[in-house]
């Protein structure tokens, strides 16, 4: 358990030191101090694990030249120290400006006592209220546990009245998710928007299926939800294991997703993968779509409606999706799984992204990685797809990876340099229509509608365009050139940001 430093210096034995926060202000608001320490010892960083509020005398700090003076508070504030105070009383001095200047810069606290308080009164008084808050909430947590164990024991292990008794007696919000998003089991009021609380991983069999969730109000006490959900979740993953068991297909299928995520590889994913039902050999091609904050139960129900052989697991603020794509013909397959993807998300009003296709399950990894590359590259252009396609994205995923930023600019400036500068002078989107009308082929028509031009303002635009590019790029060879120049344009987000009026 901890206590606000707000508080702290407020009230209580250390307001006899006349407290006055001179560095670092900006932090004193969130810091939260968990142990009060006295020390003189200049080489106490290292000593110490976070969370303290450091109390010294000065003398030797003070004794320091200005350049060792900040190394100190650069050692603390490297720790997470919720501040230092240091007694000025009697010394007919302030603190120095460097010391000041530097609690400043490192967000730690500095905090000058200008009246004589006797230190190990202020910390036996502040760690006694802080020992006095963790057996509290050890306390709770108890009971909770006793009373959790006893519901199991009179009426069975249901997953719906535990969840319903952990938010009773917390005031809080509580719910179970599965790793695919589905809601298991809700109780409490409901949260306002943005509020978050600790979640911990429920496990069946050694494989987590599910988690636990404590969404508190403003004034909820986190440190508390932490210790409670510590000593509940075998509790409730007792209760979901007897409700929610699910097929070893299943535990395989989630165990490859998570695997996948972590970027793994190797004889695993093909164990695996066989175990839930995907042949090691097939094609497959990740998907990613982006959830909000509010969950993501739809997007698993619009995903598997209309991809029936997906494997779908939440991680973090994504929906990974594992399609399985037949061999060989693949690519018309999966051209027809990104439109059914994109038309299930838009409907949602959601974005994601379609990796590129993986020859076989070892390469998963690397399709899911540039899955999010694709997502977010397509996010910071100007193209308005619910599902982004990684090949839309090569020229721009290749150059992320292996160009260093110097050949980007190089090629960039030979092929269109001039055309950038004229957008950068009149505010135009010149570069942006050179690749929408070479993207569709040099049709006009088409890029009109994209662009949501007439005709006419289409054909201006492309005469100021080859004006600037030395003429009509068709039947010169310069297209692939230009197009490979533009998408570098599209995938560089300081390029863009130059081409902003």
């Amino acid at each position: 358990m901890s206590l606000p430093l707000s508080e702290i210096l407020a009230g209580g034995v250390l307001s006899l030191g006349a407290p006055v926060v001179v560095g670092g202000a900006s932090a004193v608001g969130r810091a939260r101090v968990r142990w009060v320490h006295s020390s003189e010892v200049l080489e106490i960083a290292p000593l110490l694990s976070g969370g303290e509020l450091l109390l010294t005398g000065g003398a030797a700090l003070l004794a320091l030249k200005p350049a060792a003076q900040v190394e100190y508070v650069w050692s603390l504030a490297s720790r997470r120290v919720a501040a230092l105070a240091v007694e000025t009383a009697g010394t007919g001095r302030h603190l120095p400006a460097e010391l000041v200047a530097a609690a400043d810069e490192a967000g730690l606290p500095l905090v000058e006592l200008r009246q004589v308080v006797p230190f190990v009164e202020v910390a036996e008084a502040v760690n006694r209220r802080i020992v006095s808050g963790q057996v509290n909430a050890l306390q709770i947590a108890d009971r909770l546990s006793q009373d959790l164990t006893e519901r199991i024991a009179s009426s069975g292990a249901q997953l719906s009245p535990l969840v319903a008794l952990i938010a009773e007696t917390l005031g809080v919000f509580v719910r179970v998710v599965d790793t695919r998003g589905s809601l298991l089991a809700v109780a409490g009021p409901e949260p306002m928007e943005g509020a978050h609380g600790p979640e911990t991983e429920l496990a069946v069999g050694g494989i987590g299926v599910a988690r636990l969730e404590l969404i508190g109000g403003p004034a909820a006490d986190v440190e508390l939800l932490e210790t409670v959900i510590a000593r509940v979740r075998s509790i409730v993953a007792l209760a979901l294991a007897q409700q929610h068991r699910p097929s070893l297909a299943r535990l395989a299928e989630d165990e490859l997703l998570r695997l996948i995520g972590a970027g793994g590889g190797g004889d695993r994913l093909v164990e695996l993968c066989q175990a839930a039902g995907i042949g090691p050999e097939q094609p497959v091609v990740m998907a990613v779509v982006r959830r909000p904050a509010e969950g993501s139960a739809d997007i698993e129900q619009r995903a598997r409606q209309a991809l029936p052989s997906a494997r779908l697991i939440v991680d973090g603020a994504w929906v990974d999706m594992l399609i399985p794509l037949p061999a060989p013909s693949h690519h018309a397959e999966r051209e027809l799984l990104l439109g059914e993807l994109r038309q299930a998300v838009s409907r949602a009003g959601l974005t994601g992204a379609l990796g590129p296709t993986a020859a076989t399950i070892r390469q998963a990894a690397f399709s899911l990685a540039e899955a999010r590359v694709t997502w977010r590259l397509g996010r910071s252009s100007k193209w308005t797809d619910a599902i982004h396609d990684a090949s839309d994205f090569l020229v721009e995923r290749t150059a992320e990876r292996s160009l260093p930023r110097g050949v980007v600019d190089a090629i960039v400036e030979e092929a269109l340099g001039e055309l950038i500068r004229l957008d950068q002078r009149n505010g135009g989107e010149l570069v942006r229509t050179l690749d929408v009308w070479i993207a569709s082929g040099c049709n006009a028509t088409e890029s009109a509608e994209i662009l949501f031009l007439e005709r006419q303002s289409l054909h201006k635009r492309l005469r100021r365009i080859f004006g600037a590019i030395g003429g009509d790029p068709r039947g010169r060879g310069k297209l692939g050139g230009l197009a490979f120049a533009a998408k570098l344009v599209r995938g560089n987000a300081q390029l863009r940001e130059d081409l902003r009026p």
